[in-house]
Formats: structure tokens, C-alpha cells, sequence
């Protein structure tokens, strides 16, 4: 365990390294600003589907895609997304990207995706028109904690609770199952309140306005890592806060300085299933050279299943970078076994095959 004057040299790494990002305008959701107390999505447009087999990111992709008409079932998201039924996780940049490049030919819809949202900012899009997914932890009976999304429809501050379209537990009698303020709020922490908003091409610029300082990207993880960082500070025992600093300083090219937001978050204790979703420790970890930690990381998820293409790509990374090139093929070639579309292992191989791949020096040399 890290100690207290240890946590909060760690803290001060933080908020030196993150520089604060201006304050943007947001667009109000009311002439005078203020936000109705209860709103809700235009249901008629909305189409429940219930999930198949580890499959809730393509079928709630599915449900809020079809309030823009989009008519298919879970099924070609879910062939996009994950070739391979059993692949663990989805991320929410592959969604994005099936909505960009995939859908939108079909239908007219856009996506992007951002860490750090809070509820005012949800509220304020959805009054706007615009479906919300989030990304969140999920704990099932006998089954312990996972991953999980859900779609945000509607809110009511009086119930203090979000209508959604849940893939796994229904859809309220089609007027949205009611999700306490309190459920989101702990649970979302778990993936850095990272949503995902939908919307007609023709009204991004709104979006982004409503967005304001998050419509960047890397000021939204500069946003993330400094609520994170106050979380930590006022509870030194949660080991969401320190994960999603690291998670923020990786996204942000801080990779020295998020393994040891990890390393605390390690030893606090996460969930078991946590880095079936959750990959940035092993790209902060090979970034610095630290093979021997990546390589154990991966070998303890491995023991739970092995249908992560990420465990096989940061394997197949530190095998590159050691000059074992036969060795990393055949991990990344696994790795475009759970997902044949993984863009990332492509790009290694054929780096690899051109003479290009540039290499990281180890730093754990036992």
C-alpha cells in the first residue's frame, strides 16, 4: 500500500503535469438557462431491444440509433464491433466509429464520445434532442462486476432518477426503466463518466456547444483528471479516483506519471474483471518500458478468460519491441482473432513487415 505523504506526491504530479483548461460557453437548454425539472425523449421514436449474448454495447448502440430511423437490429453492430461473439469488452471510440463510418451511410447520424461528463451536462443534451449512452459498472447477482451501457432517455429531478433503455433489464413499460441519480453517479465513475452523444450531422456545432470546454477532446481528459484528483483527495480509498487520474495522464501522453496512479488504484483494489475494459495501465506500463508488468498484467487477466484482443496486442507490443517479431505476429495475429477488425494490430503487423515499427526500450530488465 502507497502512503499518505506518497498519495499526495502523486496528487502534486498531477495537477502540475495537467495544465487547467479554459472555460468554455454551453449553450443553455432554456432561454433563461434553466433546465426543466423532468424531460424526456421522444419515445415513439425509440425501439427497445433486449441483448444477446455479451453483447450490450452493439444493442444499445442499436436502440439509440433507431430515434435518428436507423431500422437494423443489434446484429450488424454487433458483427462490426465484435467479429467474434465472445470479445469482452467494446470501447466507446469503436462505437463512435460504426456510427461515423457505418451507419451514417444509411442513416443520418453522427456520434462522438467524451470522458468526464456529469449529470448538468446529460440533462442539458438530452433537453436538446439528443440520445446519451454512458458507460458504466454493473454488478449481477452471482455474477459479480462488469461493464455495462445503458441509454440515458429522460430525467426526473422530483424522483431523482434517468429514464433508460436498459439491453439487459427492459425498458419500463417503454417509459423508460428508472435509474436512481445516485446508482449513475457510482457506477459511471467506474469508466470516468464517459458517455457517448448522438445526433444529426447537421447540428454538431450545437452538440459542441453544449460540449463547451469538453468539446476538445484532450481538455475533457484534462477536465477528468482534475475531478479525479479532488475525489482522491477527499477519498484516499477510492481506487476509481486514481485509476481514472492515470487513465487521464495516459490518454494525455503522461505515461510515467499515471503507472503510479495505477500501481495505487492496483493496491486499493479494483474489480476483478476491470482490465477486461479498462486498458490504459498496459499502455502506460509498456510506454515506460515496463514489460515484466504489462506481461504479468496480462497473464492474471488471462486467467479469467482470453477474450480480450487488447491483452494479446500490448503482448504482441512488448514482443515487437524485444525483437521477437515471430513471436509478436502470432500474439497480434490472436489478437485479430477475437476482433478481426482491431485497426491497431493491423497497423503493428504491417509495421513489422515494413521495417517501420519503432521500438521501446525495456526498463524492467530483471
Amino acid at each position: 500500500m502507497f502512503s499518505l505523504k506518497r498519495l499526495t506526491g502523486l496528487l502534486l504530479i498531477a495537477i502540475i503535469v495537467i495544465t487547467v483548461a479554459p472555460q468554455g460557453r454551453q449553450v443553455n437548454a432554456q432561454d433563461d438557462g434553466v433546465l426543466p425539472t423532468s424531460f424526456k425523449l421522444d419515445i415513439t421514436r425509440l425501439r427497445h431491444e433486449y441483448q444477446g449474448w455479451n453483447n450490450c454495447g452493439p444493442t444499445t448502440l442499436t436502440m439509440g440509433l433507431t430515434y435518428f430511423g436507423y431500422t437494423d437490429n443489434q446484429l450488424p453492430a454487433a458483427h462490426f464491433l465484435k467479429p467474434n461473439g465472445e470479445d469482452k469488452n467494446v470501447n466507446p471510440w469503436e462505437m463512435v466509429d460504426y456510427v461515423n463510418n457505418v451507419a451514417s451511410l444509411m442513416t443520418n447520424v453522427r456520434a462522438l464520445y467524451r470522458p468526464g461528463g456529469d449529470f448538468e451536462l446529460i440533462k442539458r443534451l438530452l433537453v436538446a434532442d439528443f440520445p446519451v449512452i454512458i458507460e458504466k459498472g454493473f454488478d449481477v447477482e452471482d455474477l459479480d462486476w462488469m461493464g455495462h451501457y445503458l441509454l440515458l432517455i429522460g430525467y426526473d429531478d422530483n424522483e431523482s432518477v434517468f429514464y433508460t433503455y436498459d439491453s439487459y433489464l427492459g425498458h419500463g413499460n417503454f417509459q423508460g426503466l428508472k435509474e436512481p441519480y445516485a446508482t449513475v453517479e457510482s457506477y459511471w465513475w467506474n469508466f470516468s463518466n464517459t458517455f457517448i452523444v448522438l445526433y444529426a450531422p447537421e447540428r454538431e456545432a450545437e452538440v459542441l456547444q453544449i460540449l463547451g470546454e469538453r468539446a476538445d477532446l484532450n481538455q475533457a481528459y484534462q477536465l477528468m483528471s482534475q475531478t479525479a484528483q479532488t475525489s482522491a483527495a477527499a477519498n484516499g480509498q477510492d481506487a476509481w479516483a486514481w485509476f481514472n487520474i492515470g487513465d487521464a495522464l495516459t490518454h494525455l501522453g503522461y505515461y510515467a506519471e499515471a503507472t503510479g496512479f495505477f500501481r495505487v488504484a492496483f493496491d486499493l483494489g479494483l474489480p476483478w474483471r476491470a482490465l477486461w475494459y479498462r486498458h490504459t495501465p498496459l499502455e502506460a506500463f509498456y510506454r515506460t518500458g515496463e514489460f515484466n508488468t504489462v506481461l504479468e498484467l496480462v497473464q492474471q487477466a488471462k486467467l479469467t478468460t482470453p477474450y480480450v484482443e487488447e491483452w494479446d496486442y500490448y503482448h504482441g507490443l512488448v514482443f515487437a519491441s524485444q525483437g521477437r517479431t515471430a513471436d509478436a505476429k502470432a500474439q497480434l495475429n490472436e489478437a485479430l482473432q477475437y476482433n478481426s477488425n482491431f485497426q491497431a494490430a493491423k497497423d503493428v503487423i504491417a509495421q513489422l513487415d515494413a521495417g517501420t515499427f519503432v521500438a521501446v526500450a525495456q526498463t524492467d530488465v530483471q
